[in-house]
């Protein structure tokens, strides 16, 4: 049994488990949020991800091994594995055929995370009354709001509203902040350069756009970076955020070395740091 399974889940029976986040579903205005759960996944050890290129935007809010559903071979997959995807793409895009391939394929010890917008996943290509969780047994269901929200009351010291937002790298930044004084109630506060912790999470995306795209500077650069924060951040100050990490990126030139002057210049706010 994984460890990292029985954490999660509190089972220690099974290690397939679907966890049911709604942001992966289609939505009515605009489709958000849909990697949120990856960062809380891999605080239980997992880092491996099937999910669609579409989601991807070329930015990472943690490290992770992406895979394309397209290229994995159910036969020669290796595991643990977590597939992000919604039951339309299981039917649509055909991804149906890789979760029946990978749970046949598994071992009982192999541990396979079906994130998905719906407590019964079906794959009607094979059967149109039974959902995977009827025909692969045993699992558990876990509710991927509740899981986190769970979570961050029991570890983390985050003021940043679950209302708000409720991936975890978020939380995480929050409770840095409050454990040296640092702003930490809104995103806003979170993404405040000029008051940041030099050892704050929020400038990690910083160096990001720096190392990734310095070759491909967008007049309207805001956009680029909004389009980046929209397959891990729920409605909210997106926009607000975007325009804060393109005024510090302008105001250090793109430079790492003005990015971490700027640092050096913020640890003067906290002598504890």
């Amino acid at each position: 049994m994984s460890k990292g399974i029985e954490s999660l889940t509190g089972s220690q029976f099974t290690t397939f488990v679907v966890m049911v986040d709604n942001c992966v579903g289609e939505h009515v205005y605009e489709n958000r949020a849909q990697l949120r759960s990856i960062p809380y996944l891999k605080e239980f050890g997992f880092d491996r991800v099937i999910h669609d290129d579409l989601w991807d935007n070329d930015f990472r809010l943690v490290d992770y091994e992406l895979l394309n559903p397209d290229d994995i071979d159910a036969e020669t997959a290796e595991f643990p594995l977590i597939h992000v995807t919604n039951q339309e793409n299981l039917v649509e895009k055909g991804e149906q055929h890789l979760v029946r391939g990978l749970l046949r394929e598994r071992s009982r010890e192999d541990p396979y995370i079906l994130v998905v917008d719906t407590d019964s996943p079906s794959t009607p290509a094979y059967t149109s009354r039974k959902s995977v969780r009827d025909e692969f047994v045993p699992n558990t269901v876990t509710r991927f709001e509740q899981s986190v929200e769970d979570y961050i009351d029991e570890h983390l010291n985050s003021t940043l509203p679950t209302a708000d937002t409720r991936n975890l790298y978020y939380h995480r930044i929050s409770h840095h902040h409050n454990e040296v004084g640092a702003p930490a109630d809104s995103f806003l506060d979170l993404f405040d350069y000029d008051k940041a912790p030099p050892n704050s999470p929020a400038w990690e995306p910083l160096y990001y756009f720096v190392n990734h795209d310095l070759e491909q500077i967008l007049e309207k650069y805001t956009e680029r970076i909004r389009e980046a924060l929209r397959s891990w951040t729920e409605r909210g100050d997106v926009m607000k955020i975007a325009n804060n990490m393109d005024s510090m990126l302008t105001r250090c030139q793109f430079s790492e070395e003005q990015l971490d002057e700027q640092r050096g210049r913020n640890a003067g706010l906290y002598p504890n740091v």
